[in-house]
């Protein structure tokens, strides 16, 4: 496992945070955070097994090395449920870290298992219980990812200031990230898009409920990231040189680390609403080009949500599914019954 090690310290890192600070905080820390705690070690050698499986010249071995990524999470799940269960200052640094690998392994694992749920699906030809169990199981993947990324607020709520002052402080730090203020003609134009999705649950005749509240703040929170995206592409990332640009992709993922357990709740019932604001925001991780694990990720979040609110809906994710280039027509139910009348 030593060479897997050093591919991760050369290669994985640079995957894992943007900016040379964080990827030598990267460095520094993990050899002695892993040696305290071993589902540290687990947690590393599984995303650079994950790593190691994509890199061109390695395709005879893919399924090798993404088979011991699986066990390596297994082993270091089973010992980071029981670390977790108790957050302090002294295991904080190891729970994150963790946690970073945790995020980066799964949002891996659901573009491959998306993948495959979509690779059989074709909307002209796919019975309705096969449709049904295409949907919830694309649902389920998507919604996975998200709790997933949310799992670091357990750890990030109690003891942020204490890992932000310590070695990790580099993937924390971003005050220097600009505020989330429209600027350009376009991120006018972006913005009033955006705010225009609140006619889905904001216009008369609607009755109110609770869970607009939650759509609210997600649909905020949604425009500011936009924003603060937009003005990070002109940002200089600290560290960089003259002719250096680094894009901060770690901002692509602020929105669904802090969606709220209700707005949720709303994605696991199906809510039409929940679901469009959701293929709007994957507008943003589409814009991470270099990053390999949010590769297919943008795409599946569009796919999911155009089988989840139905066709009758789809003009509401008509500008994500063009920006995208998600072909919509792929995944609309063919009258069969009609098209036989007709012959």
């Amino acid at each position: 496992m030593t060479t897997v090690l050093k591919h991760f310290a050369n290669e994985t890192v640079k995957t894992v945070s943007p900016g040379k600070e964080a990827q030598a905080a990267w460095r520094e820390a993990l050899p002695s955070l892993a040696t305290q705690y071993p589902f540290v070690l687990h947690g590393v050698l599984a995303v650079a097994c994950l790593h190691v499986s994509i890199t061109p010249g390695m395709e005879s071995e893919k399924d090798i090395y993404q088979d011991i990524a699986a066990t390596q999470m297994n082993l270091g799940m089973a010992q980071y449920h029981i670390e977790v269960q108790k957050v302090t200052t002294t295991n904080a640094e190891a729970l994150f870290a963790f946690s970073v690998m945790v995020t980066t392994f799964v949002l891996f694992t659901t573009a491959a298992e998306c993948r495959k749920t979509l690779a059989s699906f074709d909307g002209t030809e796919t019975s309705t219980e096969q449709r049904t169990e295409t949907i919830s199981t694309m649902a389920n993947l998507i919604c996975r990812t998200f709790r997933s990324m949310r799992g670091v607020l357990v750890i990030l709520v109690p003891c942020y200031h204490h890992i932000r002052s310590g070695k990790l402080e580099a993937m924390l730090e971003r005050d220097w990230w600009p505020a989330p203020i429209v600027v350009t003609a376009e991120d006018i134009d972006t913005d009033k898009r955006l705010r225009q999705l609140e006619m889905m649950w904001c216009h008369p005749g609607k009755t109110y409920e609770y869970s607009f509240d939650a759509l609210r703040c997600a649909l905020k929170d949604l425009r500011e990231n936009f924003a603060v995206v937009s003005r990070l592409a002109e940002v200089k990332f600290p560290g960089d040189g003259p002719n250096e640009h680094t894009f901060d992709w770690t901002a692509v993922l602020h929105w669904p680390i802090q969606l709220s357990l209700d707005y949720i709740s709303l994605l696991d019932q199906r809510r039409m609403e929940a679901w469009v604001l959701m293929a709007h925001y994957a507008m943003l991780p589409a814009r991470a080009t270099s990053n390999p694990w949010l590769d297919g990720f943008a795409t599946n979040i569009v796919t999911t949500a155009a089988l989840v609110i139905g066709e009758e809906n789809w003009e509401w994710i008509a500008w994500p599914a063009t920006v995208l280039t998600v072909d919509l027509e792929r995944l609309r139910i063919v009258d069969t019954i009609s098209q036989d009348s007709d012959i």
